[in-house]
């Protein structure tokens, strides 16, 4: 991973998402870091790389996308994840979750989500009346290659 400086304020293509969506955006991508082993207290994103990826809605107070791009940053400001970021909604039920996903510890890879889809912790969250719509976007692959393992 080449060394990258955060940058907190440019919004990127992101910059359409008001301030409540991008709260639970956030707040949606570090619980679902934690599935990849990534269980931090304080970590920021950098969204100035963000680029659309064509699906798209419209939630809260906002516009957003399936957005890649994204870096998640501790509190020293070292990179511990980057990815692409997609999305189950229907109706008021809105599940964001890691499409694409690295994470990093320093300049070591720990795990690296490279199949797109929905991996089955997300899956399990999805209200059984929502699945049909959603049952070829699941994962066909294991989640994610690990050192975890």
């Amino acid at each position: 991973m080449q060394k990258r400086n955060p940058n907190y304020t440019d919004l990127g293509f992101s910059s359409p998402m008001g301030p409540q969506l991008r709260k639970l955006v956030e707040e949606q991508l570090i619980t679902d870091l934690k599935h990849y082993d990534v269980d931090k207290v304080t970590l920021k994103f950098d969204w100035s790389e963000s680029c659309i990826e064509g699906h798209d809605a419209v939630y809260l107070d906002s516009y957003f996308e399936n957005y890649s791009g994204i870096a998640v940053f501790d509190e020293a400001d070292c990179i511990v994840a980057d990815g692409w970021m997609d999305f189950v909604l229907a109706g008021d039920f809105l599940l964001i979750y890691w499409d694409f996903l690295t994470t990093w510890n320093g300049e070591k890879q720990l795990a690296n989500k490279s199949q797109p889809g929905i991996p089955d912790h997300i899956w399990l969250q999805i209200p059984d009346d929502i699945k049909g719509s959603y049952k070829n976007e699941r994962m066909k692959q294991p989640p994610f290659n690990s050192s975890y393992s």
